[in-house]
């Protein structure tokens, strides 16, 4: 039961996480069963209360081994990714809005991979998958503080990517 359970609450937050480091679906979708099936083996040792820190530090540690085995780099993903491709669209009632939108992502999503891995990282688990402060600094191994500094980081170099864009 714990397992369902943490399986229908965090498969999206896996994808969404391995997605947004290895670039591409195939990859995500392949990160994400080794992750439920590395949930499936240690079910009994991980705490409730820790439970999507340990998955999300997983999911970052299984995804960078990926990466790599493979001989690529982190900072190396095409900018046509679509990370935010998965995230609900409610705002969208007009006819022109959905192609304004889908160009939007797609520059917010260029300008999420021109983050260095760790910034990019840190911005993904408290932006889209809503991680506290304290679970990420689990999943990443990092003081509390040196999180809230990512965070502020990574949202002055998005900033500043997208001023460039002129998206702001």
């Amino acid at each position: 039961m714990k397992f369902k359970l943490l399986t229908q609450r965090h498969s999206d937050d896996i994808y969404r996480f391995a997605r947004s480091i290895l670039g591409n679906d195939a990859d995500a979708e392949d990160a994400t069963q080794e992750i439920l099936l590395k949930l499936w083996d240690h079910i009994g040792g991980i705490p409730v209360m820790k439970a999507k820190a340990w998955i999300m530090k997983s999911t970052r540690n299984h995804c960078l081994n990926m990466l790599r085995t493979r001989k690529r780099s982190a900072h190396v993903i095409s900018g046509d990714d679509g990370l935010l491709e998965s995230l609900p669209d409610e705002s969208s009632r007009e006819p022109g809005h959905d192609a304004y939108v889908q160009t939007l992502r797609a520059q917010i999503d260029q300008a999420l991979n021109q983050l260095p891995e760790n910034l990019r990282s840190v911005f993904i688990l408290y932006e889209v998958n809503g991680l506290k402060y304290r679970e990420i600094a689990e999943t990443m191994d990092l003081p509390i503080n040196s999180v809230k500094v990512y965070i502020s980081r990574s949202r002055l170099k998005l900033k500043e990517l997208l001023a460039k864009e002129a998206l702001i």
